[in-house]
């Protein structure tokens, strides 16, 4: 079978999935007592899955990765879904209030369709980079490995923004409490700005939109972080108890370098600068500047 029957199948196969997640994460918001934060949240990201899913059949690379965030997105809001969440949250520690938001219990199975329909959007970017390299195009291979990486250190952030602002008043609870027991004030505004840092930071890494500010604002966000959150003052290792400031530093500098090298060809920003270059409206001159 050539690539671009394997490709074509897949497509077909993606749209598929997709439409078996929508349909199932419809019956639940339908079927089930879920608030109705939940039901608008995962309503947004489930409309914009089918349209992710039905543009990839065209091709189209900012489709994929279109997909690939919505497909995070979703998955993360079924599998972290709590019908029933606990009335007393009372002497919980910090720890246990993160931990009781992150691991769902969610749907039963939902999570595993997830990781079925985002290895299928990994296939069709591993034979895209296939088709390249058989046309021996190093160039081409250079561009969908940084593009790639670009994409992953995108959705590094929807577990996080689907926790803080999608998921519900019970997730934003959660991490209000969690917020103010690191000593943040105001920190139910501290959990609307991270949570919105995070959702501009995935949406322009993985789409490639305004990359180079919005690696900035994420690298910064991340820093900050590690600093608001005491890991500085324990220790480098990440292993260590409450953790130290391994992990957030290696993913601010991975980012970073977005800030530098910008979203590449295969992203918005290219787009956007294609357009300005031809002075089609003012508003694309202007977003041109900041694509750079």
């Amino acid at each position: 079978m050539s690539i671009d029957n394997s490709v074509r199948w897949v497509r077909r196969v993606t749209l598929a999935v997709a439409l078996i997640m929508i349909a199932w994460g419809s019956s639940v918001v339908l079927g089930q007592p879920v608030t109705a934060w939940f039901a608008a949240s995962a309503t947004i990201w489930m409309t914009l899955l089918l349209i992710a899913a039905i543009w990839q059949l065209r091709g189209s690379f900012l489709a994929i990765a279109a997909l690939a965030l919505a497909t995070g997105v979703v998955s993360r809001l079924f599998s972290i879904l709590r019908l029933h969440p606990p009335a007393n949250l009372a002497g919980l520690r910090p720890d246990d209030l993160d931990l009781l938001v992150a691991t769902g219990p969610g749907v039963p199975g939902f999570e595993l369709l997830g990781w079925v329909l985002g290895a299928l959007v990994l296939a069709q970017f591993i034979l895209r980079a296939a088709s390249a390299a058989a046309e021996s195009r190093d160039s081409s291979l250079n561009v969908a490995a940084l593009t790639f990486i670009r994409i992953y250190v995108g959705l590094m952030f929807v577990p996080h923004f689907g926790s803080h602002v999608l998921g519900g008043p019970f997730q934003f609870k959660i991490y209000t409490l969690y917020f103010a027991s690191l000593g943040l004030q105001m920190p139910a505004m501290q959990v609307l700005l991270a949570g919105s840092v995070e959702l501009i930071s995935a949406i322009g890494l993985v789409l490639g939109l305004f990359t180079r500010p919005v690696a900035l604002l994420a690298s910064v966000y991340l820093l900050l972080s590690m600093l608001w959150g005491g890991h500085f003052h324990i220790g480098y290792v990440w292993a260590l108890p409450d953790g130290g400031y391994e992990f957030g530093v290696f993913w601010a500098v991975m980012i970073a370098v977005f800030a530098v090298v910008g979203g590449g060809p295969l992203s918005i920003d290219s787009s956007i600068r294609q357009s300005a270059s031809q002075g089609r409206s003012p508003w694309l001159r202007a977003a041109g500047l900041l694509s750079v």
